[in-house]
């Protein structure tokens, strides 16, 4: 593939993603949750469900990866199964119509089966969008690419983030906030975005070089052999444990939000839209990071922050909870955004060419199952710590803290299993933090996301020299311009002072 075929098809990749982001945005996430909770009248467990099920989905991977050896078809198979799994949504979508009004109580077990279906086919397009995508984009780019896309989509899910919670505050401050229609407008136009991106999706061709020719038989053994990779089961084993302590929790800050603080919708869109633009300006600055300094340190370091982000909304009180909720959302959309970047990264660059699908399945299958469990081991164990309640002065502790509690202890732990995987020539968590420190410097401005492709095309010392020359010349010329004026000034005075000193010796 040529150089310009070649960015076409990444740039087609990019318009993709971000239209993704959009329908994830609107037909998923907190609106899923606010509907489920308001318009269905979910419980706390079945929430915890809901957001259990893409983990567990991940599972089927595996089945996925075997179609994609025997037949080779990445691209077809991808697209297939992410237009089907987006077209469920229309059940959803209906779900609180009059159509389904004699169902009511079980409204939300057609959700639950609905979203585990819609999400059993995204994990299948999953692993083909991996494998295809990874044999696509060159690996010594991997990294600003990859960091490119997901800024650009965070920043279309923030805007639309935004937009649609303001719209849901209105319409239920109008209407009432169990009123169902907005949530079908905002769905609605989830599934258009979605249906549209599948249009650009098609349209992004397959690596030559990686174009498999169908196979008569698969060895089933090629599907063990990652976990005879013992590099490659330790980053297993650290994703697992890593995405179980933090979904232990995750699924149960918007209850938190919506329950304990009493937070309206257009509030929490406002905290998302901090995450997102958090996101969106360390994206530029992980992926390059990425490319010089490697993944595992910006995992060391992602993760040490990301467990503190717990305790920030165990202090979070009902009349008093700004600052914690603002500081934890920046902080998770910052550091969440390395994390999720640099585990990819390292997963691709850990995964041999030769049966890469294989890999990645058995990846996602084992994180998704570990991952899939912890939000229902968080809904079982809020219901277990359901009276539990005790003031510490004029603090509650509930139910939720203890959760939050528990998730950032598991988060600490699994900071040991990272340092045992191996990455050849990565840099060191300090480098990492030293070359943050320099990127966020206000002084280098935030604009530093430029001065560091600047530094890796070694012409820094140049500009700066540059820089420092130009600037000396307008002080030179400032100082004399100055001096011009100053002696102006004095010539323009000089008359009338010298009128005014014969004036007031004529009066003595």
């Amino acid at each position: 593939m040529d150089k310009l075929s070649l960015n076409r098809a990444l740039n087609f990749s990019i318009i993709d993603g971000a239209l993704s982001a959009v329908m994830g945005s609107l037909a998923g996430g907190m609106f899923l949750m606010g509907f489920a909770l308001k318009v269905l009248k979910a419980e706390v467990s079945q929430i915890g469900l809901l957001a259990a099920l893409p983990m567990f989905a991940n599972l089927i991977q595996i089945f996925g990866s075997y179609i994609i050896e025997k037949t080779g078809k990445k691209k077809l198979f991808c697209f297939i199964c992410v237009g089907l799994s987006r077209l469920l949504w229309i059940a959803i979508i209906m779900l609180p119509m009059a159509i389904f009004s004699s169902f009511s109580d079980w409204r939300v077990l057609v959700l639950v089966i609905v979203i585990a279906a819609s999400s059993l086919l995204s994990s299948l397009s999953g692993v083909a969008w991996l494998a295809w995508m990874s044999d696509l984009v060159p690996e010594n780019v991997r990294g600003t690419y990859f960091g490119k896309r997901n800024m650009i989509a965070s920043a279309c899910g923030a805007v639309v983030i935004l937009a649609a919670g303001k719209f849901l505050t209105l319409w239920g401050s109008r209407f009432g906030e169990d009123n169902p229609y907005s949530y079908i407008i905002i769905f609605s136009l989830g599934l258009a975005v979605g249906l549209l991106s599948t249009w650009f999706l098609i349209r992004i061709p397959e690596a030559e070089s990686a174009i498999q020719t169908p196979k008569n038989s698969i060895d089933f053994s090629l599907f063990l052999k990652p976990l005879k990779n013992h590099n490659f089961f330790r980053l297993i084993i650290y994703v697992s444990c890593w995405i179980f302590g933090v979904q232990l929790a995750a699924p149960f800050y918007g209850v938190f939000m919506i329950s304990n603080l009493k937070i309206d919708f257009s509030t929490i869109t406002i905290f998302g839209t901090f995450a997102m633009l958090a996101t969106l300006l360390m994206m530029k600055i992980w992926g390059p990071i990425s490319d010089k300094l490697g993944n595992k340190p910006i995992i060391i370091v992602s993760g040490l922050i990301l467990a503190t982000i717990p305790l920030l909304w165990i202090v979070a009180l009902p009349k008093n909870y700004y600052l914690p909720i603002m500081i934890a959302h920046l902080l998770t959309g910052a550091f969440m955004a390395g994390a999720s970047l640099s585990q990819f990264n390292i997963l691709i660059k850990l995964s041999p060419r030769e049966g890469r699908s294989a890999y990645l399945a058995l990846f996602a299958a084992i994180t998704g199952i570990i991952g899939g469990t912890a939000p229902i081991i968080g809904g079982w164990l809020s219901q277990i710590f359901e009276s539990f309640h005790f003031m510490i002065f004029a603090y509650q502790v509930s139910n939720l803290h203890m959760i939050f509690l528990i998730s950032a202890v598991i988060q600490v732990l699994t900071l040991f299993f990272i340092l045992k995987v191996s990455e050849p020539q990565a840099s060191t968590p300090m480098a990492v933090i030293m070359q943050l420190k320099n990127d966020l410097n206000p002084q280098t401005g935030i604009a530093s996301t430029t001065d560091f492709f600047i530094i890796e095309m070694k012409k820094t010392e140049n500009i700066l020299k540059k820089v420092d020359q130009y600037t000396e010349e307008i002080a030179e010329k400032s100082e004399k311009q100055i001096e011009k004026i100053i002696k102006k000034g004095e010539q323009i005075a000089e008359k009338p002072l010298k009128k005014l000193k014969d004036f007031l010796k004529d009066d003595d």
